[in-house]
């Protein structure tokens, strides 16, 4: 299962899903730190934040933003 963090509100992460479905996950299920934007999947029992991909994500974002900037 993989997807996006979209927010954090107190100690409940919420993730859209690949499929575009959100889920709501405790903190204390994540790996690592874990913050708005991170692309993250679930292992067995955990979840962990993606970081070569979340990279990827924010850079064709930020590439893609670049162009409303000019």
């Amino acid at each position: 299962m993989k997807g996006v963090v979209d927010r954090i509100e107190g100690n409940v992460v919420v993730i859209v899903l690949d499929d575009e479905s959100v889920i709501e996950v405790d903190v204390k299920y994540f790996n690592n730190k874990v913050k708005e934007g991170d692309v993250v999947y679930k292992g067995s029992g955990s979840w962990t934040v993606d970081l070569d991909e979340t990279k990827i994500r924010k850079a064709s974002v930020d590439k893609y933003l670049d162009l409303f900037e000019e």
